[in-house]
């Protein structure tokens, strides 16, 4: 009985891990339930991120095997919020498909969310900070994202 209750208390811990890896990706401040033609607004970029621009060269299907490997329990593979891991959160994971945010940031707002994650006001989300990352590889998860938008 107790080897039953090790393994348990185990995917316990590793499912409350990977679910504080993700989520919330555009939920504040909240449009959900906003009419389809209702603009998204966003926070102002912290000024160390505003006016970043994606360097040239940047591969997006690098960034894809990354958002595979890192972003898709949360997101989903194809980017809608739908993930095994980001259904479960509160906020749930964003949805990085959605045209509106893709028309109501730059590449300096995605590549600070990427970097800094979202457990501060106003996100409140589960999105690990992927600061670990090289600049190239946060530009290339940029990349990916863009090419998400519907």
């Amino acid at each position: 009985m107790k080897p039953a209750l090790t393994i348990l208390a185990a995917l316990a811990v590793t499912f409350a891990f990977l679910a504080a890896g993700c989520g919330g990706g555009n939920t504040a401040p909240s449009n959900r339930g906003k009419k389809a033609d209702d603009k998204l607004s966003r926070p102002e970029v912290p000024t160390e991120y505003r006016d970043l621009a994606m360097p040239a060269g940047i591969s997006a299907e690098e960034g894809k095997k990354q958002f595979l490997a890192d972003c898709a329990s949360c997101h989903g593979e194809g980017g809608l919020g739908d993930g095994p891991v980001g259904k479960a959160l509160v906020p749930p994971a964003g949805n990085l498909t959605d045209p509106r945010l893709h028309e109501a940031v730059g590449d300096d707002y995605f590549f600070w969310r990427i970097s800094e994650g979202g457990a501060f006001a106003p996100f409140n989300s589960g999105m690990t900070p992927f600061k670990n990352k090289s600049e190239e590889q946060r530009w290339q998860l940029v990349a990916f994202i863009r090419t998400l938008k519907k």
